[in-house]
Protein backbone atom coordinates (compact mmCIF):
# COMPACT_ATOMS: atom_id res chain seq x y z
CA UNK A 1 0.00 0.00 0.00
CA UNK A 2 1.41 2.59 -0.95
CA UNK A 3 2.42 5.78 1.98
CA UNK A 4 0.70 8.66 1.93
CA UNK A 5 1.92 12.11 3.62
CA UNK A 6 -0.02 14.94 4.68
CA UNK A 7 0.82 18.74 3.62
CA UNK A 8 2.04 19.42 7.19
CA UNK A 9 4.17 16.48 7.27
CA UNK A 10 5.80 16.86 4.21
CA UNK A 11 7.68 19.98 4.54
CA UNK A 12 10.75 18.94 6.11
CA UNK A 13 13.16 16.38 6.06
CA UNK A 14 12.19 13.72 8.78
CA UNK A 15 15.97 13.49 9.99
CA UNK A 16 16.83 17.19 10.79
CA UNK A 17 13.52 18.44 10.47
CA UNK A 18 14.45 22.35 8.96
CA UNK A 19 15.08 21.49 5.39
CA UNK A 20 12.95 20.74 3.10
CA UNK A 21 12.97 16.87 1.47
CA UNK A 22 14.20 16.05 -1.71
CA UNK A 23 14.14 12.40 -1.68
CA UNK A 24 11.82 9.58 -0.85
CA UNK A 25 13.87 6.85 1.24
CA UNK A 26 11.33 3.28 0.75
CA UNK A 27 12.82 0.82 3.35
CA UNK A 28 12.08 -2.73 3.76
CA UNK A 29 12.33 -4.05 7.43
CA UNK A 30 11.61 -6.77 9.36
CA UNK A 31 9.80 -6.09 12.75
CA UNK A 32 8.82 -8.70 15.34
CA UNK A 33 5.16 -9.16 16.23
CA UNK A 34 3.44 -9.42 19.42
CA UNK A 35 4.01 -13.18 19.50
CA UNK A 36 7.62 -12.84 18.57
CA UNK A 37 8.36 -13.60 14.97
CA UNK A 38 9.68 -11.57 12.32
CA UNK A 39 7.69 -10.17 9.52
CA UNK A 40 8.12 -7.97 6.66
CA UNK A 41 7.21 -4.04 7.12
CA UNK A 42 7.78 -1.01 4.61
CA UNK A 43 8.91 2.64 5.97
CA UNK A 44 9.30 5.60 4.50
CA UNK A 45 10.92 8.80 5.22
CA UNK A 46 11.06 12.06 3.40
CA UNK A 47 14.67 13.19 3.49
CA UNK A 48 17.05 16.58 2.18
CA UNK A 49 19.73 16.32 -0.10
CA UNK A 50 22.08 17.27 3.12
CA UNK A 51 20.51 13.88 5.39
CA UNK A 52 20.84 11.56 2.18
CA UNK A 53 23.99 10.36 2.83
CA UNK A 54 23.96 10.08 6.31
CA UNK A 55 20.23 8.32 6.15
CA UNK A 56 22.16 6.19 3.43
CA UNK A 57 25.50 5.24 6.30
CA UNK A 58 23.06 4.15 8.69
CA UNK A 59 20.63 2.10 6.30
CA UNK A 60 23.79 0.41 4.98
CA UNK A 61 25.16 -0.45 8.73
CA UNK A 62 21.78 -1.79 9.45
CA UNK A 63 21.66 -4.77 7.16
CA UNK A 64 24.10 -6.43 9.74
CA UNK A 65 21.24 -6.80 12.05
CA UNK A 66 19.20 -8.75 9.40
CA UNK A 67 19.49 -12.02 10.91
CA UNK A 68 19.59 -11.25 14.15
CA UNK A 69 16.76 -13.11 16.28
CA UNK A 70 14.03 -11.39 18.30
CA UNK A 71 15.20 -11.02 21.84
CA UNK A 72 13.27 -11.52 24.88
CA UNK A 73 12.89 -7.29 25.47
CA UNK A 74 12.04 -6.97 21.91
CA UNK A 75 8.29 -5.66 20.97
CA UNK A 76 6.82 -4.03 18.20
CA UNK A 77 6.77 -0.55 19.54
CA UNK A 78 10.76 -1.09 20.65
CA UNK A 79 12.77 -3.29 18.50
CA UNK A 80 16.53 -3.64 16.77
CA UNK A 81 16.39 -2.66 12.76
CA UNK A 82 16.80 -5.58 10.56
CA UNK A 83 17.36 -4.19 7.10
CA UNK A 84 16.34 -6.12 4.19
CA UNK A 85 16.35 -3.53 1.12
CA UNK A 86 15.78 0.18 0.46
CA UNK A 87 15.45 2.13 -2.21
CA UNK A 88 15.78 6.36 -2.46
CA UNK A 89 13.87 8.15 -5.33
CA UNK A 90 13.32 11.79 -5.84
CA UNK A 91 10.17 13.24 -5.22
CA UNK A 92 9.50 14.48 -8.39
CA UNK A 93 10.36 12.28 -11.62
CA UNK A 94 8.85 11.92 -14.84
CA UNK A 95 5.86 9.69 -15.70
CA UNK A 96 8.42 7.04 -17.93
CA UNK A 97 11.37 7.33 -14.96
CA UNK A 98 8.44 5.97 -13.03
CA UNK A 99 7.59 3.37 -15.16
CA UNK A 100 10.84 1.84 -15.56
CA UNK A 101 11.20 1.70 -11.69
CA UNK A 102 8.17 -0.25 -11.26
CA UNK A 103 9.19 -2.24 -14.16
CA UNK A 104 12.55 -3.26 -12.76
CA UNK A 105 11.07 -4.14 -9.07
CA UNK A 106 8.44 -6.53 -10.67
CA UNK A 107 11.58 -8.37 -12.35
CA UNK A 108 12.50 -11.39 -11.34
CA UNK A 109 16.42 -10.65 -11.08
CA UNK A 110 17.00 -14.66 -11.23
CA UNK A 111 15.30 -15.04 -14.14
CA UNK A 112 17.23 -11.59 -15.68
CA UNK A 113 20.68 -13.77 -14.77
CA UNK A 114 19.66 -17.26 -15.82
CA UNK A 115 18.61 -15.70 -19.23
Amino acid sequence: MTKKFNREDSRTCFRCDSNPPSFRIISIEKTPTDDGNLEPDCLVALICQSCLRPEIEDLCNEFAQSSSPVSVDESPERCLCRQVAFAVVPLMFSQRESELLVDELGTDGLEMVLN
